[in-house]
């Protein structure tokens, strides 16, 4: 049971994060949701280990749009 709990928030932070982003960056949520799912954050927001989910979404987006931002200067 404390499993699903858990998959929830992240799922639920997951959802919140990819709405701050998509207002943030204008852009449609279908496509931010694409684009961080597929992301580094987003393992990392599904690895317990790392707890990032505790942070809350605006830490998951902040992370996201960080890793955005590194992965532009590359």
């Amino acid at each position: 049971m404390e499993d699903k709990k858990i998959l929830f928030s992240m799922d639920l932070n997951a959802m919140m994060a990819v709405e701050k982003i998509a207002k943030d960056m204008q852009r449609p949520q279908e496509d931010v949701l694409v684009d961080f799912m597929e992301s580094n954050t987003a393992k990392m927001l599904y690895d317990d280990s790392n707890k990032l989910w505790w942070d809350g979404p605006d830490a998951t987006a902040e992370e996201y749009e960080s890793e955005l931002a590194a992965s532009k200067k590359c």
